[in-house]
């Protein structure tokens, strides 16, 4: 039995790089496309986005760039143009 500690091992880093969050305004440059047009979109679950209170009743979204690019580049799910909004009367 050894008394000597055990070697140490590098220890990861907790606060590694992150993707920061961004705002609907940033997502909708990202997209080229209107802030109001990103927000009908993730309402209607076409993109991905968190909201800062799941339970507001007025959501604060915020979104994942390398996220929204997936979703744009996924074909496979969702073809351009197939889902459509449902027409305001």
């Amino acid at each position: 039995m050894s008394t000597q500690p055990a070697p140490a091992r590098p220890v990861e880093s907790p606060l590694a790089p992150v993707e920061p969050f961004v705002d609907p305004d940033t997502a909708a440059l990202y997209l080229q496309t209107s802030r109001r047009h990103v927000l009908e979109m993730v309402r209607q679950g076409l993109i991905p986005g968190y909201p800062l209170d799941p339970y507001a009743k007025k959501k604060d979204w915020r979104f994942l760039l390398s996220e929204l690019r997936a979703c744009m580049l996924s074909c496979d799910q969702r073809p351009p143009g197939a889902h459509k909004p449902p027409r305001r009367i």
